[in-house]
């Protein structure tokens, strides 16, 4: 169905006596089908509405699950029950030449009961009864898959940085800036190909008007990305635009000097990409729906592409003429059609799921989207504590001579005296994707001799220092690194505290504030070893108190205060609440090692 022109409408018109044939009865019909299926188009969209899940059911066959979807068309797609889909019966098998393919569903109508007609001719078509309304399947090589295109699609721009056979880079940026509003950057890599690999890279985004913390460019890297097949990583940056910004034109981000590492090749892109971001003088929603709305209706309905939906990406593997199912991932075009009644729920559900602290604050110029992590509000505005993480980059190649600085950070508590602290932060791969690991901060050095055996490589010549700015509520790190590392960034954890608050968890304050401390509050002890928590009350008579361990599999610890710990080494958090006011709390952190703690 290319024509997708539902109107003018017209409808029969009855009367007594009127001669009825089969033009008429198709005219119903068609009447019908156009004002559902517009709609479906206006109101729906297009995509998947409920159901249509793929499984791997063996090394070539998937499971479709029920379910319904919309087309392009505005078009019911339904799959009425669960089937098993063998590979090969499948239209386009046969025609696959890579690793990676789409599934793909469209609507799909056969004619059913042939019966004779009397008004056939003798060498006619046959007749048919019934016209039974289904679905084809059909599969396609990635490269060959046509994506839908999206309203949303012109407020995004995404502009490929490097595509090969195993990897592709690509940044993506709004193609418009609404006043007052912060410029979000998302750098992407993907690994296309069976097996997994292990990826560097770094580039430098040239940002004319933006705040990036060194000034009109923002360094990009990460070192030693891992990545298996279709797995994909993003990295995001904030950069907050300067305020004459909506009195001029638009802007040209470029994407210049990018280079990746994948293996033991090294590979550097002369080429230079641009992005182009228009600032608008209007609110998001107001931009937005005026640029909805701006758009004619009858050339949005009648504009053709390809009408199937994918509905699942497949990675493979091939041995010889045979091909092999290896894993099977979710829609890759994301193709869903959401209605008002789950955006409804979504609202009520948020009453019972708050938000995560800090969340509503977006992260500043620099740093990735796993960093914010930051405490509620005080109730005199300013936040007591923060913490981050950022990639401190090196370059690419260098023997990193002379210490390497950060760009200027945000850290969220305001302008004044602010401690921070820094360390390099090591992710334990063996632990993903919960990504636990280890902070070494201070003199690193003195844990050389407690490096982890067969785990990833510590540095341990090397020193930090943080240099505050008060007055702008930002702060700079420097790392100096005693001889040269193959490495091209470091992973920072940084924290932060307000001053006056850090005193004031040190002693009481003469107002008498009640306080419940722990001592010690860190306790280093072996696998399955048992160690007592006892509680000090400042200000306030002892009390009971209630005992948690936040991780499920932290061990357990009883409503005395006897802690037990698990078979796994790792470190873990206890807090402790009064049980008369359980809003004044401690933490007590206990360290599962085997190896004995050093006197």
């Amino acid at each position: 169905m290319q024509n997708r022109r539902y109107f003018p409408f017209e409808r029969n018109s009855f009367y007594p006596g009127k001669l009825l044939t089969a033009r008429d009865f198709e005219a119903e019909q068609r009447y019908m089908n156009d004002k559902r299926r517009l709609m479906n188009r206006l109101f729906g969209g297009s995509g998947i509405v409920a159901g249509l899940g793929v499984i791997m059911a063996d090394d070539a066959s998937v499971i479709l699950q029920a379910g319904c979807a919309l087309d392009a068309s505005g078009r019911e797609i339904v799959v009425p029950e669960t089937r098993v889909i063998k590979l090969p019966t499948v239209e386009g098998y046969d025609r696959l030449t890579s690793n990676c393919a789409y599934l793909g569903i469209s609507y799909g109508e056969t004619p059913e009961e042939e019966v004779y007609s009397v008004m056939s001719d003798e060498n006619g078509a046959p007749r048919f009864n019934k016209l039974a309304e289904g679905y084809k399947l059909t599969l396609t090589d990635e490269s060959m898959a046509a994506r839908v295109p999206r309203e949303l699609d012109e407020f995004v721009n995404r502009v490929v940085i490097y595509a090969a056979e195993d990897v592709e880079a690509a940044l993506l940026v709004p193609a418009c800036l609404p006043r007052e509003s912060a410029l979000r950057v998302r750098f992407t890599i993907t690994r296309q190909t069976p097996g997994t690999g292990e990826y560097a890279f770094s580039c430098r985004l040239g940002a004319p008007g933006f705040q990036t913390g060194s000034g009109a460019a923002l360094d990009i890297s990460a070192d030693k990305v891992k990545l298996s097949h279709g797995e994909q990583r993003s990295f995001d940056y904030l950069l907050r635009p300067e305020p004459y910004l909506w009195g001029g034109g638009a802007v040209t981000l470029a994407v210049e000097n990018f280079a990746i590492r994948r293996g033991d090749e090294e590979f550097t892109l002369n080429r230079r990409m641009e992005a182009v971001v228009k600032p608008v003088d209007q609110t998001l929603d107001a931009f937005y729906l005026s640029a909805c709305y701006g758009r004619p209706m009858d050339k949005q309905l009648t504009e053709t592409f390809d009408e199937r939906l994918w509905i699942a990406k497949l990675l493979l593997l091939r041995r010889g003429s045979s091909i092999i199912v290896d894993r099977v991932l979710p829609p890759p075009f994301g193709q869903y059609s959401y209605n008002a009644q789950q955006l409804m729920l979504l609202r009520e559900l948020e009453e019972d799921y708050p938000a995560p602290r800090g969340e509503a604050e977006a992260p500043p110029a620099g740093r990735t989207a796993e960093a914010p992590a930051v405490s509620a509000p005080e109730p005199g505005g300013l936040r007591s504590t923060a913490c981050g993480v950022f990639n401190l980059s090196l370059g690419l190649g260098a023997d990193q001579k002379g210490p390497a600085f950060s760009e200027e950070i945000m850290h969220g508590l305001g302008k004044g005296p602010v401690y921070v602290d820094v360390g390099v932060e090591y992710i334990d791969a063996a632990s993903e994707p919960d990504g636990s690991g280890e902070i070494l901060l201070g003199n690193v050095s003195l844990f050389k001799s407690d490096a982890p055996a067969g785990g990833e490589e510590r540095i341990y010549n090397l020193s930090t220092a943080v240099k505050v700015l008060p007055e702008r509520g930002t702060f700079v790190v420097a790392v100096n690194l005693e001889k040269p590392t193959g490495l091209i960034s470091l992973r920072i954890r940084w924290f932060a505290f307000r001053l006056g608050e850090l005193s004031k968890q040190l002693k009481p304050q003469d107002r008498g504030e009640r306080m419940l401390m722990l001592n010690p509050d860190t306790i280093v002890l072996a696998p399955k070893a048992a160690a007592h928590l006892s509680p000090v009350f400042v200000n306030m008579p002892s009390e009971a108190c209630t005992f948690r361990v936040m991780d499920p599999e932290g061990g357990t610890v009883d409503q005395n205060g006897l802690y037990t710990a698990p078979a796994r080494e790792g470190a873990y958090e206890v807090r402790v609440e009064a049980v008369s006011d359980p809003t004044i709390y401690t933490h007590a952190f206990m360290i599962v090692t085997q190896k004995k703690k050093e006197e």
